[in-house]
């Protein structure tokens, strides 16, 4: 689905200093309602909130474009949050535009490629109308470059976008006529889409503790130094394979942390986490399972006892610049204990 561009608030917002869950909290706390356009490398999306409450959301991943909505966008938007190549833009809206926009976005489709040369429009949204549609439909050229996207509520046209300028935009619910009149004019492919609203009824939670947020860069930081330091005095790859292997070994603890289970995943020094679990026991596990790791990598490679001494000693003092934070989310002593 084409999304419209609302009053522009921010825009290209970095992830490298703007964090994703603390900007969905604060505008959560001022009622905001509009939308959040969300870009990593990996994948995009958008989040609409409604009077602060976040109750639809859309992604697609790069690697398989398959696409997500509701709960499932959101939580893999924010397994993402950490990294610091992303964009963040925010656009106002009235929230009922954003009520309609949500209500929309799971949804089915009825007709695909209508062409207008064969289809009359005009008979078309009688029909629409005939049968109280609620839903969509979205209008492209005959080369697939999308023009507009025409909403219905009881089977009344109710709202227009076009893509006729740079950006998306919504407009006039007067304009919809000449609009209509423009497309059968030019030709044009109509998709007719119908709405499925109950899913996106319920607000979607946000879920994903504060102090999770918190210490996930820091066990990041953690694994990837210890990553650097291992696979750079041995060879690349020791340090993820004896990890996983560790990992395997404590899921019946630590089942978030499975690598099969599809929640955890660290990868090119990044932690992707799309499960539940509290901070403490979070990193509990990581910690037992990093020290398990280097267990492993010690019997592997028995000469290079001194480079293990060196690692622990390089992480002692790094986490040692973030005691306070780390006393402060009552995880210190679970972290400091991860090389002991």
């Amino acid at each position: 689905m084409i999304f419209p561009k609302g009053e522009k608030r921010h825009e290209d917002l970095s992830t490298a200093y703007t964090n994703l869950p603390a900007l969905l909290s604060s505008l959560k706390t001022e009622g905001f309602s509009g939308t959040v356009e969300i870009e990593f490398p990996e994948i995009k999306g958008i989040v609409l909130l409604h009077s602060g409450d976040v109750i639809n959301a859309e992604a697609r991943r790069s690697s398989d474009s398959r696409r997500l909505t509701g709960q499932e966008a959101v939580r893999s938007l924010l397994a993402h949050s950490e990294q610091k190549n992303g964009l963040l833009s925010i656009y106002r809206w009235a929230p009922e535009k954003v009520s309609m926009m949500a209500n929309n976005i799971q949804h089915e489709i009825l007709f695909k490629g209508l062409a207008t040369e064969f289809t009359r429009l005009d008979r078309l949204i009688m029909t629409l109308r005939e049968g109280k549609h609620d839903g969509f439909i979205e209008i492209v050229t005959k080369g697939q470059r999308p023009m507009g996207v025409l909403f219905f509520q009881g089977g009344e046209p109710v709202d227009l976008f076009t893509t006729l300028e740079v950006e998306p935009e919504m407009v006039d619910r007067k304009m919809i006529p000449t609009f209509l009149e423009n497309v059968v004019k030019q030709g044009a492919i109509l998709n007719v889409y119908k709405s499925q609203p109950k899913a996106a009824a319920a607000p979607v939670e946000v879920k994903m503790e504060d102090g999770l947020k918190e210490l996930m860069p820091i066990l990041q930081d953690v694994l990837s130094r210890v990553e650097r330091f291992v696979d750079g005095g041995s060879k690349k790859g020791n340090f993820i394979k004896a990890f996983k292997r560790a990992l395997i070994e404590r899921a019946g603890d630590y089942p978030f942390l499975d690598p099969f289970g599809g929640e955890f995943e660290y990868r090119d020094g990044t932690i992707t986490f799309e499960g539940e679990a509290r901070a403490k026991e979070f990193a509990k596990g990581i910690g037992e399972s990093l020290r398990l790791a280097l267990n492993y990598l010690e019997e592997e490679v028995p000469k290079n006892k001194t480079l293990f001494l060196k690692l622990r000693a390089g992480i002692e003092s790094s986490l040692e610049e973030k005691r306070d934070q780390l006393k402060r989310l009552g995880v210190d002593s679970v972290v400091t204990s991860f090389l002991q």
